[in-house]
């Protein structure tokens, strides 16, 4: 009796042991891309966009992977490259481990033809991030929106980008999109969809809830930040937002880790778009979001 109840014991401990090797060290260290197609009624071109957020650069997800993220982003040949706020994740905290210019200097290697663009996340706002965010960014080759529309007349796209839904400066008003082409907003908490208005169609990519950074059921769920709304992660349709507009959703569970150095079920993800020339009878064409390979 004694010697199973060891062996159970033992076996209880290397299961943990290997788990949280995993959660701290295998998992945070990969990462995956997720793929998918949407026939867009309207644009004038296909065109592929790339999304990827929270990279939260500093103690606890190194600067130096910034150079292997940026591969794989050029890796997918992006059209368009949109970022989704948090880059770094306490800047009071940790800028003796930043080197700024050299973080700048590999975001301006990202290259998109139609532009490089971003919003700002809760985190840029906070730790004393917000003196230097937008400058790294524009340093890198990034146009940072807030709550500003951009129109890409070539591809009739409109883009708009919101300030952070917590801890920036906000105008409900600014959630209602106007008549005209359709529209790819970026905004960093998802629960902006419950408000957004799109009569023209809409997708929205957004980031925050890191998946719950710990992908177990229920444990997830229970420790989503403020602003997540009932979105974790993935694919939303329509009629999961259930607000009735012509809306669609893509929630990432983002690149980088923040409060605990680990992540488990729940690997970091770059999200490549291809928006391809279509009518609404041809929505059903629409692929959903698939992981294609991972980097380690």
């Amino acid at each position: 009796m004694k010697r199973k109840i060891w062996r159970r014991l033992l076996a209880a401990a290397a299961v943990t042991a290997a788990a949280t090797g995993c959660a701290l060290w295998l998992e945070p260290r990969q990462l995956t891309v997720r793929t998918a197609r949407a026939e867009i009624p309207g644009i004038t071109r296909p065109f592929r966009a790339v999304f990827f957020t929270d990279t939260h650069f500093g103690r606890l997800y190194s600067p130096a992977r910034a150079e292997r993220l940026v591969r794989v982003i050029n890796d997918l040949e992006p059209d368009l490259v949109l970022f989704g706020g948090d880059l770094l994740d306490n800047y009071a905290r940790d800028k003796e481990l930043l080197d700024l210019e050299a973080l700048a200097g590999t975001l301006e290697e990202i290259r998109a033809p139609m532009g490089k663009f971003a919003v700002w996340g809760n985190h840029d706002h906070g730790g004393g991030a917000s003196r230097v965010y937008e400058e790294i960014l524009a340093a890198g080759g990034f146009q940072t929106l807030r709550n500003q529309n951009v129109l890409l007349e070539e591809y009739n796209l409109r883009l708009a980008g919101y300030d952070d839904l917590m801890a920036g400066q906000r105008d409900p008003r600014g959630y209602q999109l106007p008549e005209g082409p359709f529209t790819i907003a970026l905004s960093h908490e998802p629960a902006v969809a419950l408000s957004l208005t799109c009569p023209g169609g809409c997708w929205l990519l957004a980031g925050h809830t890191h998946g719950g950074q710990v992908g177990i059921p229920l444990l997830a769920e229970a420790v989503l930040p403020p602003g997540s709304g009932p979105f974790r992660k993935g694919r939303y349709s329509r009629e999961d937002i259930g607000t009735g507009e012509p809306l669609e959703m893509y929630v990432s569970s983002g690149v980088g880790m923040t409060h605990l150095p680990l992540r488990i079920f729940n690997l970091p993800e770059v999200v490549a778009m291809d928006f391809i020339p279509g009518t609404p009878e041809t929505e059903e064409a629409d692929t959903p979001i698939a992981a294609k390979e991972s980097y380690n």
